[in-house]
């Protein structure tokens, strides 16, 4: 194994003990097909913050008022499942079809998420899911980025587009540290790779920004990722995997050096975004 429990253990403290939030079906005043991308616009921001307002507290202020974030976040969790629900069967734009795709597909993982933390008792699982929660609604915010530049006949800004992928890197970067924790079980370990595997192929997604030497370099990083993922989970498993131990050695050095470009790459984009 080869990195540590960073995100399970800093986001353990995130978790709280409340009442299951049913998301709810969609409203009657639900977008309707024509009105679908003009509605996600409008709204998805104030409704991806009320969802992190309450799953990314950390101040005394937000911890008091849990109760309230919780009401918020169900209200909007139910909203925003709504939109992603008439997107997936909306007609619109051709130039609108790859973001809304996007959306539907980024909405329903958060979504997915969103219910399953209400559900488990694991507490490591509890963790983890937080870390959904937060690259997932960092990612639909990334699609509105793109559907708002789409409708203004504009390329995206990098710095808008990065949103997502800056915290699905993040979210890697701290499951991958859950590997060489000494107190690491199996388990945890096979649980850390299958969220990787999940990031990796959310990375994969959304690798069609406005830079294409940063793409190459997403597509790569999560491409070996995967491998890596993949392998780990078999030898944890005690089964033989496409490479051996020494290769998985090997490439996560690779990937080390692939994401520390990424990170160098990304903040000399967005500099130059504010010169």
């Amino acid at each position: 194994m080869s990195h540590s429990l960073r995100r399970i253990a800093a986001l353990s403290c995130l978790v709280v003990t409340c009442a299951i939030p049913v998301v709810g079906a969609p409203s009657a005043g639900a977008a309707t097909s024509p009105a679908i991308v003009p509605s996600i616009l409008k709204n998805t921001d104030q409704y991806l913050t009320s969802v992190r307002t309450f799953f990314l507290c950390g101040t005394a202020k937000c911890k008091k008022d849990r109760a309230a974030l919780l009401t918020n976040a169900k209200s909007a969790m139910s909203q925003l499942t709504a939109q992603g629900t008439a997107a997936s069967t909306a007609k619109v734009q051709k130039k609108y079809g790859p973001g809304i795709s996007l959306f539907v597909t980024d909405v329903r993982m958060l979504t997915s998420s969103y219910h399953e933390y209400f559900t488990t008792t694991s507490s490591v699982t509890l963790s983890g899911l937080v870390g959904n929660i937060f690259y997932l609604t960092s990612d639909v915010g990334s699609d509105v980025n793109v559907l708002s530049a789409v409708e203004k006949g504009k390329p995206v800004a990098f710095s808008l587009w990065v949103e997502g992928e800056a915290a699905t890197l993040v979210a890697m970067q701290t499951d991958a540290s859950a590997l060489q924790s000494s107190t690491a079980t199996t388990s945890i370990g096979i649980y850390a790779n299958q969220l990787l595997e999940a990031e990796s192929h959310e990375m994969l997604a959304h690798a069609h920004g406005p830079n294409a030497s940063f793409n190459a370099l997403l597509q790569t990083f999560a491409h070996n990722q995967l491998r890596i993922s993949q392998s780990e989970i078999l030898f944890l498993r005690g089964k033989k995997a496409p490479m051996t131990e020494t290769q998985v050695a090997n490439l996560n050095v690779s990937v080390a050096s692939e994401f520390a470009k990424l990170i160098k790459t990304e903040t000399a984009q967005i500099g130059r975004a504010h010169v």
